[in-house]
């Protein structure tokens, strides 16, 4: 039996040819664009994730070091008035210096005094908000117990942090079970000799209490988990948050869990777990204890835009599949039609009947074709002369048809040459939409933890019973913080320069002032010094004073990163010629070679985890105020940031 090849009509060649054309660069572009979305997104929530987690354990991280400072003052105010024979009255003022500690921090469960045998010799335990005294028939040995054990270990000022462990009464893990982390200071005489401890308990879920934003999507569970295999677990329910405590065997997916584990030293790690994604960061609770802090969230939640874009996607190309099909089916019947027609009238023209082409009334090549064999048709009748006019008609016909095709070419080469530009102005249009989304990232990652310590501070602030100085410094914090939400503010305008600001007459004296009062302590600790050289009368430019912050913040932490420990940081600032100088020098490494002449462009940094926006935003607040910024390597070492404004005069609006 013969094989026949298949034969298919121009109707269904053009009806497969235009589905092809149509649909086939629709599927792959449509592909490859949710690919890289996808890819993009993930990369994009696990930096989210990894930073959250990073914040997280930091807060963790603060609450430890409030009670470290807690327990080291109880420890310091009883080593003053402990003694070998402790009368009455010093005895009640160590009783009332503990029950005012516990009233005052709510989240401590207990506060206790350890003699040097181990014995408890003074227990407060915090019962629903109200201080207890122990009778002292209830006291209780714990020389026994690992963490008073290793207390006594602890020298001069170090305080001890024990595991996340259930708490014990007289012998029994307590009912119900609770995690509780003691942190313990000891108590050294003049002669070196160690005469107790203070110990106070704090339960696990108060570690966890500060971290309750991160439940806003539904879902989220949070675990602390520590060396001893507890774990704390903290998720919303209803309109409240609850917590459950166990054994880390319980733990779904512990194999998976323990692969996730980063070492001390390094960053969180994220990856899918089942149907979440898990965020894992080290918390460093004292010498040779590690706590962990995982971070649960739901991927449907996370990926709800992404799954939403598929659908979409697939919405929209099944409606343009039909469309195309309809079009498809149209545009060949309206082709074939005419080729029908003609076909009929060549098979009859063979035949030696010369009857005409049924009109056909397209105004295209098959209208024009139409005509053209009816004419042949008549030239068949007539004699050779007019079959001779005819030629010459015809001939006349093809240059028709080359001179528009010729115009065809070039109308071609004009689409190509716009095409050209158009792909250059979208390249563009791309790199400043990523800009964009990053500075969009930054700010929301930013600016809700931000929101969150302003409402702390102001919290604090309101408290009666703070001195002069420290409402100043709050004060001076809030305004911080204000200041960087207004940073971030600019950060995201960054690609749509801001219009007709108003600016006002700020002193550069007062800005340096405070930066070096922030910036200082990062300072200190870096074993870095940083000096200021100006002088006292004010130095007045046309600004507004955060703008101004954030140029000489961003500048002066570029050289505090770049100085090794023991380095130096000069800033000067002088008026001459009615301008304004500020010279910032350090002895860091110098500008990095590869990177001469687009040190102020956007995105590009030698950080590893830079965003490379800080100069960038630098060089736009400069112009801006109408000045001038240059960087440049010094010659005995390091980078100078130079920067020149005109004087501030009266037109500047507003007052000094």
């Amino acid at each position: 039996m013969g094989i026949f090849p298949l034969t298919l009509s121009i109707r269904s060649k053009m009806l497969i040819a235009f589905l092809s054309l149509t649909l086939v660069p629709i599927l792959l572009l449509g592909n490859l664009s949710l690919q890289r979305m996808e890819k993009a997104l993930r990369e994009q929530i696990a930096q989210g994730l990894q930073a959250e987690a990073v914040t997280a354990g930091n807060s963790i991280d603060d609450y430890l070091d409030g009670v470290r400072r807690d327990v080291r003052s109880l420890a310091r105010f009883v080593q003053r008035r402990l003694k070998k024979d402790v009368d009455a009255d010093q005895w009640t003022l160590i009783k009332d210096e503990f029950l005012a500690s516990i009233m005052v921090e709510k989240d401590y469960y207990q506060i206790r005094f350890i003699s040097a045998d181990g014995h408890e010799y003074l227990r407060i335990n915090n019962i629903d908000g109200k201080a207890v005294i122990v009778p002292e028939s209830e006291l209780q040995d714990k020389s026994n117990r690992y963490y008073i054990q290793e207390a006594f270990h602890c020298k001069g000022d170090e305080t001890y942090v024990s595991h996340l462990d259930l708490n014990m009464e007289f012998g029994r893990i307590e009912e119900p079970n609770r995690l509780v982390v003691r942190v313990a200071a000891p108590i050294i005489d003049a002669e070196g000799e160690t005469l107790g401890l203070v110990v106070i308990n704090v339960f696990g879920e108060k570690l966890l209490s500060s971290l309750q934003y991160l439940l806003n999507v539904a879902g989220t569970r949070i675990f602390l988990l520590n060396q001893n295999h507890q774990f704390i677990k903290m998720e919303k329910s209803g309109e409240g948050v609850s917590f459950f405590t166990a054994d880390i065997s319980e733990f779904d997916n512990f194999d998976q869990l323990f692969s996730l584990l980063p070492k001390p030293d390094e960053p969180p790690t994220v990856a899918a777990v089942k149907s979440d994604i898990m965020a894992v960061a080290s918390v460093s609770a004292g010498p040779e204890r590690l706590w962990y802090l995982a971070i649960a969230y739901p991927q449907k939640y996370l990926y709800a835009e992404l799954n939403q874009l598929k659908k979409t996607y697939v919405f929209t190309f099944l409606l343009l599949a039909l469309l195309a099909s309809v079009l498809a089916i149209v545009a060949a019947r309206r082709f074939s039609s005419p080729i029908r027609q003609l076909s009929r009238f060549a098979k009859a023209f063979a035949g030696g009947h010369f009857k005409e082409i049924p009109n056909i009334t397209s105004r295209d090549e098959f209208g024009e074709l139409s005509r053209a064999l009816n004419e042949m048709a008549q030239a068949q009748k007539q004699t050779h002369a007019e079959l001779l006019n005819w030629n010459i008609l015809l001939k006349d016909e093809v240059e028709k048809k080359v001179a528009a095709l010729s115009r065809s070419q070039k109308e071609a080469d004009a689409a190509e040459k716009l095409m050209v530009t158009l792909e250059k102005q979208l390249l563009q249009a791309n790199r400043l939409s990523s800009l964009g989304l990053l500075s969009a990232t930054v700010a929301h990652e930013i600016g809700n933890p931000l929101a969150g310590l302003r409402v702390k501070l102001q919290l604090l602030q309101r408290r009666k019973d703070l001195d002069r100085q420290l409402q100043s410094d709050l004060t001076k914090m809030i305004n911080l913080v204000d200041r960087l939400g207004d940073f971030l503010g600019h950060l995201t305008s960054y690609l749509a320069p801001r219009q007709n600001q108003e600016r006002e007459r700020t002193d550069v004296s007062q800005v340096l002032r405070d930066l070096v009062f922030i910036l200082c302590e990062e300072a200190d600790r870096n074993q870095i010094n940083l000096q200021l050289h100006m002088s006292s009368d004010p130095l007045l430019i046309c600004s507004k004073a955060q703008h101004l912050h954030q140029i000489l913040m961003n500048l002066i932490l570029n050289a505090l990163q770049a100085c090794g420990e023991n380095g130096q940081i000069d800033v000067y600032a002088r008026r001459y010629e009615g301008q304004v100088e500020i010279r910032i020098c350090d002895d860091g490494c110098g500008l990095p070679v590869e990177l001469a002449g687009q040190i102020f462009e956007p995105l590009v940094t030698t950080k590893r985890d830079g965003t490379g926006l800080g100069l960038a935003i630098v060089k736009q607040l400069v112009e801006e105020l109408n000045g001038e910024v240059d960087l440049t390597d010094r010659p005995e070492g390091g980078v100078e940031a130079k920067l020149v404004f005109p004087e501030g005069d009266s037109k500047c609006a507003g007052k000094f």
